[in-house]
């Protein structure tokens, strides 16, 4: 056996366990459903086109701002997440992982072969959702602004095979099934509850460190407030976000998007002359790719030496 072996293998227990199935039932309903009933009702005949709803933002700069992109990124995180996260400690926890060992595989070919193998099955069952939610447009009348929608898609599928990602090296450092759980249960929470926080929090604390050092200058608030927006950007979920938002509306404006008013009215007109380059888009992108890469080889690197 191989990689390719390992994720056929892994694909196809997805399908007889009916976990590929639900899953695909789950998307269809989630954008499908929710396309069917925007353009088919509630908007029906009004002209709409996909980015009425593919591109959804309300109360932008408020404490309930709300994007379609952002709901969908958080479901289709904690589905990954759900997905991966037993992938190998399960086959460690019934004794299988030793005879997928016995067999012509290494290590490294188990854990990406269940990287790849966990990765269809949540973009298969995505892609299903969003190709019903095409059809719901064309059959209803909305209009398909196709080089936004299907740069919608293709990030939505970085974002699943990154959360994928995390989720095989939680499995690949976990002891437990039980620790497996918590520890998704726990980043999961950080990435869509805390990380506001946390990107508050750090420069708040350096620059108290550096009012301690002497001969160190303390950031001020303009570039307090950047750095902050750079730590958000670290979390995939906010790249995700960020990313989506661009697609549909200006750089500055996708920056600016859950921004207080406070922030927006410093940091506007320093986006509007030049977007650094740690805001870019570019280097958003490449932070969305980093956590597909980065956890497995991580995941990788312990699983090699952990005693099964």
């Amino acid at each position: 056996m191989t990689l390719e072996s390992v994720a056929r293998k892994d694909f196809r227990d997805a399908i007889r366990s009916r976990w590929l199935v639900g899953l695909t039932l789950f998307f269809t309903l989630l954008i499908g459903g929710s396309t069917a009933l925007f353009f088919g009702y509630l908007l029906k005949g009004a002209g709409a086109n996909s980015e009425s709803l593919f591109g959804l933002t309300t109360a932008p700069g408020g404490l309930f701002s709300f994007s379609f992109a952002g709901m969908l990124g958080f479901v289709l995180a904690l589905i990954a997440l759900v997905t991966a996260h037993g992938s190998l400690i399960d086959e460690r926890e019934s004794g299988t992982m030793k005879l997928l060992l016995s067999l012509p595989n290494a290590r490294r070919d188990v854990v990406f072969g269940k990287f790849l193998g966990r990765s269809l099955v949540v973009l298969i069952a995505m892609l299903v959702g969003f190709v019903v939610a095409l059809f719901a447009m064309l059959l209803t009348g909305g209009k398909v602004m196709f080089a936004s929608f299907a740069g919608q898609v293709a990030l939505s599928g970085l974002l699943a095979t990154a959360f994928v990602s995390i989720g095989v090296w939680l499995s690949a450092t976990s002891e437990s099934q039980r620790q497996a759980l918590f520890s998704t249960v726990g980043l999961y929470f950080i990435f869509a509850v805390l990380w506001s926080t946390v990107a508050t929090g750090v420069p708040r604390i350096l620059n108290w460190v550096f009012g301690k050092v002497p001969g160190v200058e303390q950031m001020g608030v303009e570039q307090i407030v950047l750095m902050r927006l750079f730590i958000k950007y670290l979390n995939p979920l906010r790249a995700y976000e960020t990313l989506i938002a661009q697609l549909y509306g200006s750089a500055v404006a996708a920056r600016l998007f859950k921004a207080g008013l406070g922030e927006q009215l410093l940091i506007q007109p320093v986006l509007q002359e030049s977007i650094p380059f740690y805001l870019s888009g570019a280097f958003i992108l490449a932070v969305l790719l980093a956590w597909i890469v980065v956890p497995p080889l991580l995941g990788y690197w312990t699983f090699e030496r952990v005693d099964l």
